[in-house]
């Protein structure tokens, strides 16, 4: 009996040594699934709009931490819904907190709530022009970054914050 004892205080100790680090993987999993959705709903939209000939846009909600993709039907002449709104997993919302460096090709650090495609997939301003300036920001509560920027050809990247810099992940 006292060597069970001493078996469960031992195992006791190493996992509340453990735990904090596995909380600190589960954050950064879920940082890197949530760029992984967002770059998955920009590749939808893209496509939705190249395929029908129309527009699609992908609207985040900063307040509610979704993003959802909308498609311009040209029957009702409105957007409608694609789906539903996605959430961000528990513990990320959409922000850059106190970062001024600007991700992928933005010119000045900005939260992007609208991404739109015209109907040859190319990233657009609300005007129409052409823009590759359009930068989704989200942060853990661990402080870690992510971004996932658009090229004007409508390719999104994703990018880490590291230490003092943005890294392209994929």
């Amino acid at each position: 009996m006292p060597e069970l004892m001493i078996v469960t205080g031992i195992l006791l100790i190493l996992f509340s040594i453990a735990i904090p680090s596995i909380q600190g993987v589960l954050q950064s999993y879920r940082l890197s699934g949530d760029a992984r959705g967002i770059a998955a709903q920009i590749h939808l939209a893209r496509m939705r709009a190249a395929s029908g000939f129309t527009k699609a846009e992908v609207n985040f909600d900063t307040t509610a931490n979704t993003y959802q993709v909308n498609v311009w039907s040209k029957a009702a002449s409105a957007y409608q819904a694609e789906g539903g709104a996605q959430l961000l997993s528990h513990g990320d919302v959409f922000g850059y907190g106190s970062l001024t460096t600007p991700a992928g090709g933005q010119t000045a650090i900005a939260q992007t709530t609208q991404i739109i495609f015209n109907s040859r997939g190319f990233s657009v301003d609300g005007s129409g022009n052409v823009t590759g300036n359009s930068v989704v920001y989200f942060t853990n509560n661990s402080g870690s970054y992510g971004a996932v920027a658009v090229s004007p050809a409508g390719q999104p990247t994703v990018w880490n914050y590291r230490g003092n810099a943005w890294v392209q992940q994929w």
